[in-house]
């Protein structure tokens, strides 16, 4: 082949009981107006499926695979059996058809788990055929790349022209002559075989998935629900005595993060005390600000059990007594040492600390209905967007 694209390329085809549906893919990929050169082949498909794949496309000589390969000039190397992936169930059985709600189960995360994995190199490209398999199978594909899809991965459906659709003994159309015998038995010329690709636009979701689940070890099914969760009500759990969070069910354990608990416990408070008026005008570059520190040094009194007192330097020493790094005072404190002051990079550092951990969990848009956002255009002063009702603290 003489064209070649930058960057690594892959394509993946979901496939039942037409083999030829990978040679037909492939082969509109090569021939299009901007050709895509696979450096890797993968087939997704049954236990049985496998076995036809094996026997028609990867059979020493005269597999259709390897005809093609001779006939365009492919490299055979991007195709290999180890390349055909089988849907097995939670048992690891692999299964010869998806008939029940376990086998669509079985499917759908096994299909998942193999975009999530063919797209963790950035700088590689997917395209994915949806043109074989059960209907099952090509919506759990489409949709998973949905999920996992970046902006250079493509997704398409083969067309063949009429006669060709289904025929067994077609595979590709060859560059010579080669008669074949049609479905319903007439003669058909392979050469003369029209297949184009019809490129489908799709929902990039990826952005908002939580990162835990780009490794591709959780199901179809969970990833799902996880996402449908930015849908839901919103609801808050801020548990002080076992210093736990729950957002939208999810339960954060912050026993660890004492500084982001206490961040989180400073807008809560003053939301449910403030109300429409709650808000905190953030930091910015420079002196820092007396007021929102004074409320969080107050929040951090409250989850450490310690009065709070304006007098810096008494509650400094209360502080340390609790086991407050002197390097968290420090970076609390003016430059003089007169009093409290919380600076921008403070302030950013904690909030991007919660952000980071609920996107692990949550994802980028259902995390950020738990985090501080600006109250206006300017942004000057942030506070949570959650109603009272929508807030439980337990103390």
């Amino acid at each position: 082949m003489k064209y070649r694209n930058n960057g690594k390329q892959i394509l993946l085809v979901a496939s039942g009981m037409s083999p030829q549906v990978l040679t037909e893919t492939l082969f509109a990929l090569v021939h299009q107006e901007k050709p895509f050169i696979p450096d890797e082949i993968h087939l997704v498909t049954t236990a049985v499926g496998r076995d036809k794949a094996v026997g028609a496309l990867l059979n020493e000589g005269t597999g259709y695979f390897y005809r093609f390969c001779r006939d365009y000039g492919f490299s055979s190397g991007a195709f290999q059996a180890d390349h055909i992936h089988t849907i097995s169930d939670s048992q690891g059985c692999e299964l010869s058809d998806i008939k029940t709600p376990k086998d669509n189960e079985a499917a759908a995360d096994t299909i998942t788990a193999l975009i999530a994995s063919l797209t963790s190199d950035p700088d590689a490209t997917l395209h994915v055929s949806l043109a074989g398999g059960r209907k099952t199978m090509s919506y759990y594909t489409g949709y998973a790349l949905s999920l996992y899809g970046r902006r250079q991965d493509q997704l398409s459906h083969v067309l063949i022209s009429d006669g060709y659709e289904g025929c067994p003994e077609f595979y590709y159309p060859t560059p010579a002559s080669q008669m074949i015998t049609s479905h319903r038995g007439e003669p058909l010329d392979a050469a003369l075989a029209q297949v184009t690709l019809a490129h489908i636009p799709f929902v990039r979701l990826r952005e908002d998935l939580p990162t835990r689940f780009l490794e591709g070890t959780t199901g179809f099914s969970e990833t799902v629900k996880r996402m449908g969760k930015v849908d839901e009500p919103k609801h808050l759990v801020l548990d002080i005595p076992n210093r736990a969070i729950k957002l939208s069910g999810i339960r954060f354990d912050l026993a660890e993060r004492e500084l982001e608990f206490a961040f989180l416990l400073m807008f809560v408070r003053n939301l449910l005390e403030s109300g429409e008026e709650a808000g905190f005008e953030v930091p910015r570059k420079g002196p820092g600000q007396f007021a929102i520190s004074k409320y969080f040094l107050t929040a951090l009194c409250e989850i450490k059990g310690v009065s709070y007192t304006a007098d810096w330097s008494e509650l400094k020493n209360r502080l340390n007594d609790a086991e407050v790094q002197d390097r968290t005072l420090n970076s609390l404190e003016n430059k003089d040492g007169s009093s409290s002051a919380m600076k921008d990079s403070f302030y950013s550092q904690r909030r991007n600390a919660l952000l980071t951990l609920f996107r692990k969990e949550l994802g980028k848009a259902l995390a950020g209905c738990y985090l501080p956002q600006a109250k206006d255009d300017r942004g000057g002063y942030h506070a949570l967007n959650l109603e009272a009702g929508q807030i439980t603290l337990l103390s």
